[in-house]
């Protein structure tokens, strides 16, 4: 044979000989090592990375007191896929054999070792997939329910039956930090594979019954679902981070470490204008008021008419922040001083003899004819609860007279009228940030019927909290002010980021005519239908409001249903702050004589005075007048 055809074939031999064991070299090793592999990669895709969530920002009142404040918690989750791999359970339950030999705990670090090779080459390894399944179970269970305080048989029971079509499942939560960190200590020192801990925050309301509607909730999710929770939830969420788990050679989770760290950025703190020592005293005074008049609904609102902070706010019905188990029931969820609007009847009497007395068409001396029970104007007939005749301007709102404001707001002009009903904020939102804001209407204003009814608080809807910006407005000078509830954005280290201006939307009056308005509301508290709202010892002023509800079936007003209010500025001379009392639809109380008048005057207005007196304490304010024992006695 040629020796250029031998050559030729001794190549071709030679080059399928090594193709070929090639190809069996990745045949074994795929059949072989590349399995082994691929099972713990299997494993190794999961638990990779966790979370490290965000702290979300404390909100507090304006002393600094916690509203709402997170801590960290953690699930105990369940990885079937961990803990059906036997290989990568070997070690735990080599470890659990070993601990349970006589005189473990004094045996020294080689004596271990050779003790746990021992045991992994005589046992161990001759025990079937399924034993090492149950027996790193078994010693799983016994580790952690001993940490947590939990019966092995109930967390075992849990792991085998609980969500049995998941593979990954949480079985205990709300488990607190310190105590994680010392179970994964556990875990991580004895091999335990299949439990890892899944971090969260969870959100405690500390004063959870206080201002709840304002303060608000997060949901599930750690998002802000009410409030100002929900209004600044971006500054308050910060962001998450996360962690990559550290494994050691044999590819075993160790939990206590990392190999990747991405640090969370924590959120920013609210601090509100809120001080919770007020909000205690109206939340307990509403509280009693409704229980004593039989009523749901209610409402009591206390600002600083010179910034517009609101210092206090509570709204019936309420429901609890950290368990929310009225929230959907009965009205609860609804913050009835922002989203709620309503008739007021004669607190509105303060836009039309405002309008009257800045015009510079009267004063408080000036007089009009309020007729003998009634008045008309065209085919328009304004009646009244008593015959008055003429009355001075103090003297209209002291009796609160409807034909009286009528003919005082016919002075100023209609135009003028609703102009400063405009002014007062009025038919448009506050802006304050708690969500949606009730805006209120108006009827048609070129009805001479409507506009009667306007004048004494018919016809024109309006929130308790647009009663409380006109009333502050009434007692600063004059300014129509736009509430702050937020005082500050705070950051981490106590720097303030972003501070809420004090707003001045525009001026509603002359700095006299607020003078003038304050001096006749306090007449109505000394000798008018506000007696009942005095404070011994200070000053106040206010208006009474008793408003029939308009039934909306049978279209008429129901004068058995009735909308009370009382508006009140203390002290008078130098007001402090505003407070307004609404309460919805009450009855008369079962220890007073049977012809109780259920009204602003009788209902509301008492219950001011009670608030006012202990805010004025609260305050630390000092009586500027002689105290009438009897009176005392009768606001205790």
């Amino acid at each position: 044979m040629d020796i250029a055809v031998k050559i030729r074939a001794l190549i071709v031999c030679l080059v399928l000989v090594t193709g070929l064991s090639a190809l069996s070299v990745r045949l074994i090793t795929l059949q072989v090592w590349d399995r082994r592999m691929s099972d713990k990669a299997q494993v190794s895709r999961f638990e990779d990375w966790r979370v490290i969530p965000a702290s979300r920002g404390r909100i507090v009142d304006r002393h600094d007191h916690v509203l709402a404040q997170n801590f960290p918690v953690a699930a105990l989750v369940v990885d079937r896929n961990h803990l059906n791999h036997s290989d990568n359970l070997t070690k735990a339950v080599t470890h659990r054999f070993a601990s349970q030999t006589l005189g473990w705990k004094k045996l020294t670090e080689k004596e271990r070792r050779e003790l746990l090779r021992k045991i992994k080459q005589e046992r161990v390894s001759k025990m079937s997939r399924e034993e090492v399944i149950a027996e790193h179970l078994e010693y799983a269970s016994e580790v952690i329910g001993r940490e947590l305080q939990i019966p092995p048989a109930r967390l075992r029971n849990n792991v085998l039956v609980h969500n049995a079509n998941k593979d990954w499942f949480a079985i205990e939560k709300d488990i607190p930090e310190d105590l994680v960190r010392e179970l994964e200590d556990e875990l991580q020192l004895r091999s335990i594979q299949g439990f890892s801990f899944e971090r969260s925050q969870k959100r405690h309301y500390t004063m959870s019954t206080l201002a709840p509607h304002l303060v608000g909730f997060v949901d599930y999710e750690g998002i802000g679902r009410a409030g100002i929770e929900k209004s600044y939830n971006e500054l308050l969420s910060g962001r998450d981070g996360e962690r990559q788990l550290k494994r050691d050679a044999n590819g075993l989770v160790m939990l206590t470490e990392s190999s990747a760290v991405r640090p969370p950025k924590l959120g920013k703190h609210i601090r509100l204008t809120l001080d919770m020592g007020l909000q205690a005293i109206v939340e307990v005074e509403l509280e009693e008021a409704l229980k004593k008049y039989n009523a749901d609904r209610g409402s009591i609102i206390i600002t600083d008419p010179h910034t517009g902070d609101i210092l206090a706010m509570a709204s019936r019905p309420y429901y609890d922040l950290n368990d929310r188990k009225n929230f959907s029931k009965n009205g609860a969820s609804m913050n009835f001083p922002v989203e709620g609007s309503y008739e007021a009847g004669s607190v509105m009497k303060l836009v039309a003899m405002t309008a009257a007395l800045d015009s510079g068409l009267v004063n408080r001396n000036t007089e009009v004819y309020c007729g003998w029970g009634h008045i008309t104007r065209g085919r328009v007939k304004i009646n009244d609860h008593h015959a008055y005749g003429d009355l001075s301007f103090d003297k209209v709102m002291m009796k609160s007279s409807n034909p009286g404001v009528f003919c005082f707001a016919e002075i100023a002009g209609r135009d003028v009228f609703y102009e400063y009903l405009k002014n007062y904020g009025f038919c448009q939102r506050t802006g304050i940030p708690v969500g949606w804001e009730a805006r209120g209407s108006h009827t048609d204003s070129s009805n001479m019927q409507n506009f009667a009814q306007a004048t004494f608080g018919y016809g024109v809807s309006v929130s308790p909290i647009q009663l409380a910006m006109a009333y502050s407005a009434a007692a600063n000078g004059g300014h129509l002010m736009k509430p702050r509830l937020v005082d500050s954005v705070i950051a981490n280290n106590g720097i303030v980021v972003e501070q809420t201006p004090v707003t001045k939307i525009r001026r509603v009056m002359k700095e006299q005519t607020s003078k003038g308005m304050c001096l006749s509301l306090e007449q109505v508290v000394l000798d008018g239908t506000g007696k009942n709202a005095a404070v011994p010892g200070h000053r106040v002023g206010g208006k009474t409001g008793t408003a029939w509800k308009w039934d909306n079936v049978n279209k008429f007003y129901d004068r058995n249903k009735k909308f009370l209010t009382f508006a009140g500025i203390a002290p008078i001379q130098d007001p402090k702050f505003v407070c307004i009392v609404t309460i919805d639809e009450p009855k008369a109380p079962m220890d007073v004589e049977e012809d109780f008048r259920i009204g602003g005057g009788t209902v509301a207005a008492p219950v001011f005075s009670k608030v006012a007196k202990r805010v004025i304490e609260q305050m630390n304010i000092a009586p500027t007048e002689p105290i009438d024992e009897e009176l005392a006695d009768l606001t205790r």
